[in-house]
């Protein structure tokens, strides 16, 4: 009953979270991002506004239409996650020019990098997009 209240509130709050802490690491701390940074953020940036709106109108219908963008943003989290974890993982080479895909940015927070709490963000909001989601097919809206 919690989540079919707050679900998409929650889900709206963390992509707040995260194009805050993306800005603030590219514009206040001036670390360009990387090619891979830029997919996520192309993922995170538009679940701001459409998770806004759907939260303050409680349409839980969204759930269906932003889960696969969440579901991408997850895939290349993960995929730059195990580019920086796995020695020697690199099978298609996305960095081209500009920073280094596999360079390593901690948080702050022991040994957790940007990619991880990025990973970490998209997975919850998959979470809360498909509880979200049975309770928007039970209710048909």
């Amino acid at each position: 009953m919690f989540f079919r209240k707050y679900g998409l509130y929650i889900a709206w709050v963390i992509t707040l979270i995260g194009v805050l802490i993306s800005l603030y690491w590219s514009d206040v701390k001036n670390i360009e991002p990387c090619h891979m940074c830029w997919y996520q953020r192309m993922c995170l940036f538009p679940l701001a506004i459409i998770l806004g709106l759907a939260s303050y109108r409680n349409y839980y219908g969204i759930s269906f239409y932003v889960l696969p963008q969440a579901v991408i943003g997850f895939l290349i989290a993960s995929y730059q996650v195990a580019l920086q974890e796995i020695p020697g993982f690199n099978p298609i080479d996305m960095c081209g020019g500009g920073p280094s895909c596999a360079t390593k940015h901690f948080i702050g927070i022991g040994a957790i990098t940007i990619p991880m709490l990025s990973a970490a963000a998209f997975f919850g909001l998959i979470i809360l997009l498909s509880i979200t989601l049975s309770f928007a097919k039970k209710d048909n809206f």
